[in-house]
This record gives C-alpha cells, structure tokens and sequence, in this order.
C-alpha cells in the first residue's frame, strides 16, 4: 500500500502550518497492520477539519470484497493525546463516538460513522427531538468526563437511525458547562436558514433540556450566560467569516436576547 500518490503534495492545516511528513508512513504502517499488506485504497476524501487532517478512507483486499470504511486523523496541532484519552474513555463509558481502531505518533485511525452532519439534518427538518438528544449527550459527556467539549459546532456531530454521534475532541478541557451549549446554540443561528424563528426556539430547547437532566433551574444568571456566550460565540464566526449579517445577529441577541417573534 503505497500512500505517497494519495498525497502528491504535503497538506497542511488552516494557517498553513503542514503536516509532519512521517504522518503519513505511519499511517501507511498502521493501515498495512490492520488490513494486511496486500491490502489497497479505493479513495480517499478529505473531511472538513479546521486544524488537523481528517481523511475519509476506503481500503480492499481485493476487487471481489467489500471496502473496509474508516477515517484517519493526522495531527499537525500538537493536541492527539487529550483526542484519544476523550475518544477512548468515551467509548468505554457507552458515549456515542466513533470507536478507535489503532492510534499512535499523530494518528489516529477510527470506524466511519455513517449518516449525515446534524446540522444539515436540523436545518432541513428543525426537528426539536433531535435537539433533546443533543442536549443528552452533551449532558452524558460534561458527566463522563468533567469537562467541555471545547468545539461545539453542530458539523461535528453526525446523526445516524436517530443517534447522534460527536466527533472532534482535541479543545475538550475543564469549563463551563453553558459554553457548550451557547456555543451549539450559536452554530445551529449562524447556518442556512440563518437566525430562523424555528431556530430560535430550538436554541431554548437546548437549554431547558440540560437543565431538566441536570436538576438545574432557569434563573436569570443562567439566561444571561447563556444569551452572552451564544453572542459571544456568533461575534467570533462574524469576524472569521467576515460576515456583517452575522455581527448584526450577535449585537441584536445580545441587547434583545433571542426573540420568539
């Protein structure tokens, strides 16, 4: 299995830093262990990754089987360590992430998760169950592991037969609780259909379910925080979209808080 025609130029991260060459011989080793060596790639599609490189792979033994599906991250951001700790005690606890397969230097190999982003899901149907589920497993992961997912855009999650699946873990670390969920609720408002009313009420939703598990009251300190990180959140993908529309949404949110109407 020969990797470099895969990889005709060395890729690189979003700030152009690249990734360490040996990266790919080792994934080159690690997927010769795992299927054999007369095993081959069909594809290769790289998956949207801010930082590292995430490739969708598709491995045969041979023109009559069926391909072995499984996605390889690359680090090029120095964060694989805290990424498999999550990944593996999440799996052990019953979490709904993607199960490891082998993971050393900088990579990590793990199942393909089949179905489709939870965001394109929710802005087609604007389904408040899927939202209950969300608000669960974020519930079931700040439980398991005393700390905040750290990236909460809704992209990272992928819905499957009505199961939510979370991927990306590398900025999990001990925080609030309310900057997952504000920050969730931010990326369900800044996508297509942007700001929706539907939307609106879904980011409520969010909110009261978590509370409900967690035995929390709404008080007017929670709303507050919530309203403040979700605006605060929506001005950060403002200036990095440089998105005017975008900018409007945070500063109305955060003077009028998110309207029903």
């Amino acid at each position: 299995m020969d990797l470099s025609k895969w990889f005709p130029t060395i890729p690189t991260g979003v700030d152009g830093t690249s990734l360490n060459p040996d990266r790919i011989i080792t994934l080159e080793e690690i997927l010769v262990k795992i299927y054999g060596p007369e095993s081959y790639l069909r594809s290769m599609e790289r998956l949207k990754s801010r930082k590292n490189i995430v490739v969708h792979l598709e491995i045969m033994h041979n023109e009559k089987t069926m391909p072995f599906e499984a996605v390889a991250k690359m680090f090029v951001v120095d964060k694989f360590d805290i990424e498999l700790r999550i990944l593996r005690s999440s799996w052990e606890k019953s979490l709904a992430v993607p199960k490891v397969v082998e993971a050393r230097e900088g990579i990590i190999l793990m199942e393909y998760i089949t179905g489709e982003p939870l965001v394109d899901v929710l802005n087609h149907t604007f389904d408040t169950s899927l939202i209950k589920i969300l608000a669960e497993w974020y519930y079931n992961y700040h439980a398991a592991h005393s700390m905040i997912k750290g990236d909460p855009r809704l992209r990272n999650f992928i819905h499957n037969n009505g199961r939510i699946y979370g991927v990306d873990y590398e900025e999990s670390r001990p925080d609030s609780w309310i900057l997952d969920i504000g920050g969730t609720a931010a990326s369900l408002l800044d996508t297509d259909p942007i700001n929706d009313v539907r939307k609106r009420k879904m980011c409520w939703t969010l909110l009261e379910t978590y509370l409900d598990l967690t035995d929390e009251k709404m008080t007017s300190e929670i709303e507050n925080q919530f309203i403040e990180t979700l605006a605060d959140t929506l001005k950060q993908t403002a200036i990095w979209r440089n998105s005017d529309e975008i900018m409007s949404i945070s500063e109305d949110i955060r003077e009028n808080g998110i309207q029903l109407d």
